[in-house]
């Protein structure tokens, strides 16, 4: 989905309760990021909840350096958070013509 180096948008920053007890930084809603890692990953909140692995897309954004579990893995996000800045640029022109 989405790949390092990419630059993104958090479209969702709805966080738990539980997960903001457990980052050191969350991202904003419609703040552009640039995303350092992507792998399959575990949602901290089901995983702490439910403990079910969840295999969703997860990304480590630039600037922002999340808690690490025992084997010294670093909590990323769940890419459904965000859209690719160039996705959503194409969106607000397509919007934006049909306006014409």
């Amino acid at each position: 989905m989405f790949s390092v180096g990419q630059k993104v948008v958090c479209v969702d920053d709805q966080w738990s309760e539980t997960v903001k007890q457990l980052y050191l930084q969350l991202p904003i809603k419609d703040s552009i990021y640039v995303v350092r890692a992507a792998r399959v990953g575990v949602r901290a909140d089901e995983l702490i909840m439910d403990m079910r692995r969840v295999l969703e897309q997860s990304i480590l954004l630039t600037g922002l350096y999340n808690p690490t579990n025992k084997l010294g893995v670093e909590a990323g996000f769940a890419a459904s958070r965000f859209r690719s800045l160039d996705e959503l640029k194409n969106t607000a022109v397509e919007a934006e013509a049909a306006l014409v």
